[in-house]
């Protein structure tokens, strides 16, 4: 789900993983705001959940190539509000300064994003349908493009903030909740809150500040249904001649991407 786009409702429909949903209000931290006592938070961001994330962003910038698999849970609300739990995984291949793989595979979908420097390709396999548009741009535009266009991808906010650093830019309130362990590696916990949504992130302590764990809770939906998923990272991946390269299933069926025009130069 993308903390930078969450909203009240799920995309189980999107071509893509959609670890996001639409829009909502862009509401900034205040820092003339009072610091709060104990665990109670609103228009504040504490200086220790800040400086976590200052050295999460720091840490993520200066990474050339990397994957991350990633398995979770996306609860789907159905009729009179019972909640429904849906496993997946997702991997995503990253090698600066333009090459990118995302793949996904659940009980809701089946997706496939690729990225080789001078086009986007994206699959359905629930549609069995495909669809191309052409674009260059090094992997902070594109993902900046992604989202304006409506695209979604797996781990979008790890991308982003890996890229910009603006992954609290609509937070109301923030702070350290303490520490905790993910897959043996101790880790920094932290809380967030938004418009709509409230969101944990769990980021490792040392010299690998990587994110590790995430949970977002849609507020006001029925059910205040959540997405949760732990991240494995490989820093030192060995990339093969097709990992970039995207080749349309036997028989998929080609169709048009109708926001194929937001990806192209200047509309950041």
């Amino acid at each position: 789900m993308s903390i930078r786009h969450a909203g009240p409702r799920l995309l189980l429909s999107a071509i893509l993983i959609g670890l996001a949903a639409p829009a909502f209000a862009q509401e900034a931290a205040s820092s003339s705001v009072p610091q709060p006592t104990g665990r109670v938070f609103d228009q504040y961001v504490s200086p220790e959940a800040q400086a976590v994330l200052d050295r999460m962003t720091t840490y993520l910038r200066g990474l050339e190539s990397f994957t991350i698999e990633a398995t979770g849970t996306r609860d789907e609300v159905v009729a009179y509000g019972y909640k429904i739990q849906n496993n997946e995984s997702a991997t995503l291949s990253v090698q600066r300064p333009n090459r990118l793989r995302a793949e996904v595979r659940g009980d809701l979908r089946d997706w496939t994003f690729v990225y080789d420097g001078s086009k986007v390709a994206m699959h359905s396999g629930d549609d069995d349908a495909f669809t191309t548009a052409p674009v260059t741009a090094n992997l902070g535009q594109l993902v900046g493009r992604l989202l304006n266009a409506g695209v979604e991808l797996p781990l979008i906010d790890v991308l982003y903030q890996a890229f910009t650093g603006t992954l609290i830019e609509a937070v109301r309130g923030g702070i350290l909740v303490g520490e905790s362990t993910i897959d043996g590696s101790k880790c920094d916990q932290l809380a967030f809150r938004q418009a709509n949504i409230d969101w944990q992130l769990w980021v490792e302590q040392g010299a690998r500040a990587l994110p590790r764990k995430i949970v977002i809770t849609t507020r006001y939906a029925v059910g205040d249904p959540q997405f949760q998923a732990v991240m494995r990272w490989n820093l030192q991946p060995k990339f093969d001649a097709n990992t970039f390269v995207f080749t349309p299933p036997q028989g998929a069926r080609e169709i048009p991407f109708r926001e194929a025009a937001a990806l192209q130069e200047g509309n950041e």
